[in-house]
């Protein structure tokens, strides 16, 4: 896959009154069978194609990465119909939520390493308990990701730098406990109240349970899977259910998390062949984050995948494996450049991306390693896209590319904390 491939995930929101000719239009503020528009999507070339617009709606969705990008101050906040667009979607009353970032990632990262490290020591107690035959508790689970919740509602940052620290061979802990903190955070982003977060989390976190039952040599085989071993690593949705059906407490959410985790859109998915909107949205949810961790995850048959590689794959599955509108709100939730990809800059600078800003994804925080020579800073500044930084030329400095890690020898994990 090249790096440098253009994939059109982001769109702007702006009123029709401040369009301008060569924007691209990717939606509407109603469907497209309710307006005149011959293509869903399409490039402004004429002052017509305006005014038809001006007749039709009220605002509209605009690609920057197709066309030409929306000035800032006309860019409009798009959370509130983001969400109402979301309930309908989802068909559930959703999407109510706000959750604005509390704290700075220097702030964070000490108590979201407290509440990783709890879900983390969660885990390996559920395990041993399940392995000695006691009673699990629903609510013991919820009460211990309350640390782990609260701090990715503060400021869901601070855990994706955690994210990038897990080691090689922790992967079918740090799975679970990751794709549990990508759940909560996705689930922020789309507004869900706190109440379906805690079942969101503890379905997630429990969503491989069952793979308890299976072999270590199996899990862990470094080569392709014959079709019988397979068969019976999908058993693991099953035994999976029957070990939280046994649970004390209640179930029924986090066991829809639980089976549908591997469904798929199009029904191409297991144990059921469930589709589309036949799936749960947490299991929706579910699916998406157990997908993106694993395939940025080091595994025994292969090195992980860039953050941003994997965002452009994930693209690339929408409306197959997952719901599109689901995929593009995930890639709106973690950034066209996810925390801790490495990047270069337009200066020539070199450095990690530290934090997102939510209403700019192409334009995060970024904590500078090399200059412009290549050579490492004394002291790392942290550089504000957002706030329009400009070279000694006056131009705007930009992402101009994604790295691939331990580009120039940097080891990303000596800048994490």
């Amino acid at each position: 896959m090249k790096q440098n491939k253009q994939t059109n995930y982001l769109r702007q929101k702006v009123s029709v009154e401040h369009l301008k000719m060569g924007m691209y239009v990717s939606a509407l503020d109603r469907p497209w069978l309710e307006s005149d528009f011959v293509f869903q999507g399409f490039h402004i070339r004429r002052l017509s194609d305006i005014e038809r617009l001006k007749i039709q709606c009220e605002y509209v969705f605009v690609d920057p990465e197709r066309g030409v990008p929306v000035p800032p101050e006309h860019e409009l906040d798009p959370s509130p119909d983001a969400m109402d667009e979301l309930a309908e979607i989802f068909k559930s009353p959703c999407g109510n939520e706000r959750y604005p970032v509390q704290t700075s990632v220097d702030e964070e990262i000490g108590l979201a390493r407290a509440g990783y490290n709890d879900a983390l020591e969660l885990v390996s107690d559920l395990c041993k308990e399940i392995a000695s035959g006691q009673v699990v508790r629903t609510q013991h689970i919820k009460q211990a990701l309350d640390k782990m919740i609260a701090s990715i509602l503060r400021n869901p940052d601070a855990f994706m730098w955690l994210k990038q620290l897990k080691e090689k061979d922790s992967y079918a802990y740090s799975h679970c406990v990751d794709a549990c903190g990508l759940a909560v955070a996705f689930g922020r982003h789309l507004g869900l109240p706190k109440a379906e977060l805690d079942n969101l989390a503890a379905g997630t976190l429990l969503f491989d349970i069952g793979k308890l039952q299976l072999p270590a040599e199996l899990l862990n085989k470094p080569g392709p899977l014959t079709e019988k071993e397979y068969a019976l690593i999908k058993r693991h949705v099953e035994f999976g259910a029957r070990i939280v059906s046994e649970m004390k407490g209640p179930t029924k959410d986090i066991l829809e998390v639980v089976l549908h985790h591997h469904e798929r859109h199009d029904g191409k998915g297991y144990p059921r062949g469930v589709m589309g909107h036949r799936i749960p949205v947490n299991g929706r949810i579910a699916a998406l984050v157990d997908c993106y961790d694993a395939i940025t995850s080091d595994r025994p048959y292969r090195e992980a995948m860039p953050s941003h590689e994997a965002i452009q794959l994930l693209y690339e599955f929408r409306g197959k494996d997952f719901q599109a509108d689901m995929v593009e709100q995930f890639i709106q939730c973690i950034g066209l450049y996810p925390v801790g990809t490495l990047v270069e800059l337009s200066t020539g600078e070199v450095g990690l991306v530290m934090a997102q800003n939510r209403l700019r994804r192409l334009r995060p925080k970024v904590l500078l390693i090399l200059d412009g020579n290549k050579t490492p800073y004394d002291f790392n500044p942290v550089l504000n896209l957002l706030e329009d930084p400009a070279d000694k030329d006056g131009k705007s400095i930009e992402i101009s590319r994604p790295l691939p890690a331990h580009s120039f020898g940097i080891d990303a994990r000596d800048y994490y904390l």
